[in-house]
C-alpha cells in the first residue's frame, strides 16, 4: 500500500485514516456477527434515532432503525444456525454508487457483520446523509468502541485509477455498486488470486397492477407508497420500478386514477431539474428511432408516461429517471416475462400476490427477479440482495 503522503490532497477520511487500511493486513478478522459489532450497530442506531438532524432524513432513520440489535439479531441467529465457524474474509473494499446517499452504510453493515475491516469509498457528491452517518459512527467510536477503530474507514476521493488499484491490490473482498460501466472499469484492475469480487451493476425493476384489485383501493394512498418506490430517489435505485404492468379489467380507469393521484402528489412533493426534461425527451426520441412506436401521456414534464410498447426487454436501454414510465398491458402475468431478463431486480406488486408472481417467475425460468415485494416496500434494506446472502458471501467457513 502506498504511503498517505502518496496520496496527499487527493483522499479525505470521513471515519477512520490510513493506518485501518495499511494495518489490515495484520488486523485479526472477527467472527460473523461478532458481539462487539452487534453492540457497536445497536449504539450507533441509538444516536442516530435521537438526533433531530437524522430524522430529517427517512433514509437515514430507515437505516438506523435497521441495524438496532433486536434486528441485527435475526440475521445473527439465521447465521448461527449452521454449526460451522464464519469469520470475516480479511479486507473488504467497497465502491458505493453515486446516487444513493446511505447504500455505502447499508453495504458496510454486511462488511462488518461478516466479520472485514472495511474501507468504503462514498460518493465525491457530498450528500448531508453521508455526513450525519459519518459524524455519528465518528461520535459512537470516541464513546467506549475503541476496539472498533481498526475496522473502519470511510473515504471520499475523485476517479483515481491509481488509487483504486492501490487498494485493490490489497483486498480479500471488493464490493463494487454502480452502473455497468463502474463495474467494467474494476474489473480491469486486478485484485488479488484468493479474492472475490460481488458486483452490483445497472438493474431494472418493475411494477404489475390487478386494476379491478386497484380500484378496490386508496388512490392517494396507493401513489403514497408508489412515490415512495420512485420519486423519492429520483427512480436512481435499481429497485424503482420503471415499467407499470396492468393486468385485469377496468384497466382506463384504474389508469387515469392511479397516474391522477401519482401527479398531484408529485406536484406537491417533487422538485424537478431542467435537465430530467431534457433527458427525457432524448430518450423518448430515442426510444422512437429504435422502432418502437410511443406514445406520450401526461399534461407536463414531472409525469412522462409512455404508452403503445409491449413488453420488450429492450425497452430498458431507454429508461430514465426522475419519473419516466412504461405503461404497459399484458393480459397475463406471462406477458411480463420478456422484461424479467437477468437485468430485472425487483418486482413491486399492487393488488397482485408476490408469491404468485415468484412462483411464475421460478416457473418459466425467468433469469431475473431476485425480489418481489408489495407495493411501498422496493426501498426496505434486507442481508439478501441481487441473490447474494450478503453476510454469507462476505464471510468464510472454517469447517471441522
Amino acid at each position: 500500500m502506498q504511503q498517505d503522503s502518496d496520496f496527499q490532497g487527493r483522499v479525505s477520511f470521513l471515519c477512520g485514516d490510513w493506518q485501518v487500511v495499511a494495518l489490515s493486513g495484520r488486523t485479526p478478522v472477527l467472527p460473523a456477527c461478532s458481539e462487539l459489532v452487534l453492540s457497536f450497530f445497536d449504539a450507533l442506531s441509538h444516536t442516530l434515532m435521537s438526533s433531530r438532524e437524522a430524522r430529517a432524513y427517512p433514509d437515514v432513520v430507515t437505516w438506523a432503525f435497521w441495524i438496532r440489535r433486536a434486528s441485527l439479531e435475526k440475521a445473527a441467529r439465521r447465521i448461527s444456525k449452521d454449526a460451522r465457524i464464519r469469520v470475516g474474509r480479511g479486507f473488504a473494499l467497497h465502491i458505493a454508487p453515486s446516487n444513493v446517499p446511505v447504500n455505502f452504510a447499508v453495504s458496510m453493515t454486511s462488511s462488518l457483520l461478516a466479520g472485514n475491516i472495511t474501507a468504503v469509498r462514498v460518493p465525491s457528491r457530498e450528500f448531508e446523509q453521508v455526513r450525519i452517518i459519518c459524524d455519528a459512527i465518528n461520535s459512537v467510536l470516541g464513546s467506549g468502541f475503541e476496539a472498533m477503530r481498526p475496522y473502519l474507514a470511510v473515504m471520499r476521493y475523485g476517479h483515481d485509477d491509481a488509487i483504486n488499484a492501490s487498494l485493490s491490490s490489497m483486498c480479500d473482498l471488493r464490493v463494487v455498486w454502480g452502473g455497468d460501466a463502474t463495474v467494467a472499469a474494476f474489473r480491469a484492475i486486478a485484485i488479488p488470486p484468493r479474492a472475490i469480487e460481488m458486483d452490483f451493476p445497472d438493474r431494472h425493476s418493475l411494477c404489475v397492477v390487478d386494476s379491478s384489485e386497484y380500484l378496490k383501493m386508496d388512490p392517494s394512498q396507493v401513489a403514497l407508497l408508489f412515490y415512495t418506490d420512485t420519486y423519492y430517489s429520483d427512480q436512481n435505485a435499481c429497485s424503482s420500478p420503471r415499467a407499470v404492468i396492468w393486468l385485469g379489467s377496468g384497466r382506463e380507469e384504474a389508469r387515469e386514477r392511479f397516474y391522477k393521484a401519482l401527479h398531484d402528489l408529485v406536484f406537491k412533493r417533487y422538485a424537478m431539474q431542467p435537465i430530467q426534461a431534457v433527458d427525457k425527451l432524448n430518450a423518448f426520441c430515442e426510444l422512437a428511432a429504435a422502432g418502437f412506436r410511443p406514445l406520450r401521456a401526461g399534461s407536463d414534464n414531472l409525469l412522462w408516461r409512455i404508452e403503445g410498447c409491449r413488453a420488450d426487454a429492450r425497452l430498458m436501454d431507454f429508461k430514465q429517471p426522475g419519473g419516466y414510465f412504461f405503461d404497459i398491458d399484458a393480459s397475463s402475468l406471462e406477458d411480463a416475462l420478456p422484461l424479467m431478463d437477468k437485468r430485472c431486480q425487483t418486482v413491486s406488486c399492487i393488488g397482485v400476490d408476490p408469491a404468485e408472481v415468484a412462483r411464475m417467475a421460478a416457473a418459466h425460468g425467468a433469469r431475473g427477479v431476485d425480489r418481489v415485494v408489495a407495493v411501498g416496500h422496493t426501498m426496505d434494506l434486507s442481508f439478501t440482495w441481487d441473490g447474494f446472502d450478503m453476510i454469507e458471501s462476505m464471510s468464510r467457513i472454517i469447517d471441522a
